[in-house]
């Protein structure tokens, strides 16, 4: 709104100029303006960023040109006397691609002799293959360019398959040639790329690495926590070398590959963008003990265009989603490349299923994970811990083992790590095919983790929910937080057993947590809302603590994790009756069956705190020799090893 009452200002100026001033000129600069203004009030934001991003590329190109296009110029001097590499044994095939090409002339390089084919890939039907192209393939409908180069390599007859953009421009004469003898000359090598360089570009395309290197090879490294590609030796003055480097990829404008090792590698994978896949292929062929080289001394001014600036040193936007399916493919692997971490020690993204980290601190879920965490990062591994409206972000795709503590909703699982789901409640909402598609199921529960045990053929394990001892242990008496009966839940609008009891035989407890307002007498609720880091206080102040459970949870064993922590306090518990309670804690922790019961226990807990507090204290020895995140998190990395999920698959 602001940009078009600027508009209106800008048009009663010009008009007030035009009457004061007859100069042709101004109304012309005028006119110029106005417009370029209604266009930016009009445009899309992505035609607008575009628009800025181009404007940055050129403002920034101003001031090295003149440097770049000296130096280019002493380049292609200099390439012109470049010393002719023996002659290679090899045979060639050129796959020639013109879909994505800014020029339509087929570089001189591909007439040389020991180049046997020459397929011309076009993306447009309508395109007039290089007069060099012996065979010409179309792009089918739907097909991407990167699937038909593979189309076109799969039956090249050379011994080499040499990938090569129409935008190419080469300095120096046979540029195949020095890249298949590189090959020739290296045995373990199967892959080789030219110094891509960037042209000397007119005012309004140019950029400010014109005149220098646009790629040495590509390779990956880390923006946001997450693997992006990068441009090797992007921006750097050009140096010519006749020995070549070894380098992580290459981009699709140029590489040659050795026939054999392609095939075994799969052939060039489809990404629907040239440039992930090639480097994707240069990854498999790397996996498979082969290397992938630059040739310094084999130069190829790359025409492409560049439309942002990240784009001078990221070939491939971090958002493309041939780059985030690459990610889901193979995330974790591009992190240890491009950030190695020691021996042994692993990524892990921990994802719960608070909706967003706005309202996470709401959710106990998210507490405990963060407790869990905590843990293994004490124990050397790198933790992300996020929402569920991160459980797509490429950080959390990226690490080694994406650990779900299933709420309501499923996470997918990504292909490129190892998946574990850790079922902590709602065991009503897991399906089989959930369980099939992970590496690790665990399961707080013993009688539901023998029952998944019969659903799936994914490992199954028991993991007890834990406390966290730092946060959770005795404080010194709150007079605020101090009530004969203590309930921390929130309600979700139904009448909890333990409440309704309590209620039904005449206690009072004392309630916090939200939702109870329209079901008891606003009196007894304390506060709708109790931050984690004061629940230790409320616990060990409280005379008893009513806990109880979830239908679904009680019918499959789940034991709360309030029970872990109140007892982490030294806090005296009470809870609905649930059979695995005497297993993990004996008679520390008194149940209930119906009303009556739980009015007795109450009035024996009130009547005698000191044997209340004394069978609390054996509750808590039995959680800190057992129940811990420490515990868990040895136990959690221990499952791992068991199961050869301690490294990517």
């Amino acid at each position: 709104m602001r940009d078009r009452h600027g508009v209106e200002r800008l048009r009663a100026r010009l008009l007030e100029t035009l009457r004061t001033s007859g100069a042709a000129s101004i109304a012309r600069r005028g006119r110029t303006r106005l417009l370029a203004l209604k266009a930016r009030v009009s445009a899309p934001d992505g035609a607008a960023r575009r628009l800025r991003d181009r404007t940055r590329l050129a403002w920034a190109a101003r001031g090295p040109r003149r440097g770049g296009a000296a130096a280019l110029d002493s380049l292609t001097t200099a390439s012109a006397h470049l010393t002719p590499p023996p002659q290679t044994a090899s045979t060639i095939s050129i796959v020639l691609l013109a879909g994505e090409a800014d020029r339509d002339s087929a570089p001189a390089a591909l007439t040389l002799p020991h180049v046997v084919e020459v397929i011309a890939v076009l993306r447009d039907a309508g395109r007039t293959a290089p007069a060099s192209a012996t065979t010409v393939l179309h792009v089918r409908p739907g097909e991407s360019l990167a699937a038909a180069a593979a189309r076109a390599a799969s039956g090249a007859r050379g011994e080499r398959v040499c990938f090569w953009l129409v935008s190419n421009e080469p300095l120096g004469a046979d540029v195949p040639g020095r890249l298949a003898h590189a090959l020739d000359t290296a045995p373990d090598a199967a892959a080789a790329t030219a110094q891509l360089v960037h042209p000397i570009r007119p005012r309004s395309r140019a950029t400010p690495h014109d005149g220098r290197v646009r790629q040495l090879g590509v390779h990956p490294g880390v923006e946001h926590a997450a693997p992006i590609l990068v441009s090797g030796g992007a921006g750097e003055a050009v140096r010519l070398s006749s020995e070549p480097l070894r380098v992580s990829g290459a981009s699709a404008a140029c590489l040659i590959v050795d026939r054999v090792a392609y095939a075994d590698a799969g052939g060039l994978p489809d990404y629907a963008d040239l440039d992930v896949s090639a480097f994707e292929l240069c990854r498999r062929l790397r996996a498979r003990g082969r290397t992938v080289l630059v040739v310094p001394d084999a130069v190829v001014l790359d025409h492409r265009a560049v439309p942002t600036e990240s784009r001078l040193t990221h070939p491939v936007a971090a958002s493309a989603p041939a780059w985030i399916r690459l990610i889901d493919d193979a995330g974790a692997a591009l992190m240890r490349e491009a950030e190695p971490r020691a021996d042994g020690t692993l990524r892990i993204a921990i994802t719960v299923a608070a909706p967003n980290r706005k309202i996470a601190s709401r959710w106990g879920d998210w507490h405990l994970a963060e407790a869990f965490a905590g843990a293994l990062r004490d124990r050397g591994h790198a933790v992300r811990l996020q929402t569920a409206d991160a459980a797509d972000d490429p950080a959390g795709r990226a690490c080694d083992v994406h650990c779900v503590v299933r709420g309501l909703a499923r996470v997918q699982r990504t292909r490129g790590q190892r998946h574990v789901v850790w079922i902590i409640s709602h065991p009503e909402a897991i399906e089989d095919e959930e369980l099939d598609a992970a590496d690790l199921v665990l399961v707080a529960s013993d009688r539901f983790a023998a029952e998944l045990q019969t659903r799936t053929r994914t490992p199954v394990e028991s993991f007890l929910q834990a406390t966290d001892p730092a946060r959770f242990r005795p404080r010194p008496l709150d007079p605020e937080h101090r009530h004969d009966v203590t309930v921390v839940a929130k309600s979700r609008d139904q009448y909890r057993t333990a409440v309704a009891d309590a209620i039904a035989v005449g206690i009072r407890p004392s309630i916090y947590g939200s939702g109870w307002d329209r079901l008891v007498d606003p009196a007894l609720i304390v506060s709708d809302y109790i931050d984690n880091t004061e629940l230790a206080s409320i616990y060990s102040s409280a005379g008893v603590v009513l806990n109880d459970h979830w239908a679904s949870m009680r019918d499959w064993g789940f034991v709360s994790n309030r029970i872990f922590d109140a007892l982490a306090c030294g806090a005296p518990v009470i809870s609905d009756e649930l059979p695995e309670i005497a297993t993990l804690f004996g008679n520390a922790v008194p149940t209930f069956a119906d009303s009556l019961q739980l009015r007795r226990l109450v009035d024996e807990a009130l009547s005698d705190p000191d044997a209340a507090r004394a069978r609390a204290r054996r509750g808590m020895d039995i959680v800190l020799a057992h129940h811990t995140f420490g515990h868990r998190a040895a136990e959690f990395l221990d499952a791992l090893t068991r199961h050869g999920l301690d490294h990517s698959p």
